[in-house]
């Protein structure tokens, strides 16, 4: 929230929905919100976009879209995929060490950790890859133009009832 304010008195006609606040919700700013996303999708936009509150970190739930005509999924930070900067090599360490560096991505290790309640987070990914997508827009780094349910399922790996706990990203 804490960024739509600006947004908001440029472009002061579109609806505003928000997610189910959380504690790490930022709510600087005052902005006048049409609905909180569920579960459901408005019948206004359902018939283009589904959307997916993921589920099992208790500290903040985001939601997750898909733009039907396209087969595109649209989030946020649940994913990232950031390109090295020349001159900056510990930062890029950090994304590469935190399993959000590109080309392979991944939601980092930070994000992981959060994720405590993981029957409710499977839920979550099963209901993502269920979906009939190819592509992947991301807030942090480059849009993936396909493949991208592959991508987003090592993304995942982590989350895999058989595999380990927290994956290590390799150096």
């Amino acid at each position: 929230m804490w960024r739509l304010s600006e947004w908001h008195k440029l472009f002061p006609e579109p609806e505003l929905w928000e997610p189910k606040l959380s504690p790490m919700a930022l709510k600087k700013g005052r902005v006048p919100i049409s609905g909180t996303l569920g579960d459901t999708p408005p019948a206004r936009w359902a018939a283009d976009l589904d959307q997916l509150p993921f589920k099992g970190n208790p500290l903040i739930e985001e939601v997750v879209f898909l733009h039907k005509p396209s087969r595109t999924v649209i989030l946020d930070d649940l994913i990232q995929n950031v390109p090295p900067l020349e001159g900056r090599p510990i930062r890029n360490a950090v994304f590469r060490l935190a399993g959000g560096a590109y080309p392979n991505g991944g939601v980092p290790l930070d994000g992981r950790l959060t994720f405590v309640h993981r029957r409710l987070a499977r839920r979550s990914l099963e209901k993502l890859l269920s979906w009939d997508f190819d592509k992947l827009i991301i807030a942090h780094g480059p849009c993936v133009e396909k493949n991208a349910k592959a991508f987003v399922e090592r993304a995942f790996s982590w989350l895999s009832r058989h595999g380990a706990a927290l994956r290590m990203p390799s150096l």
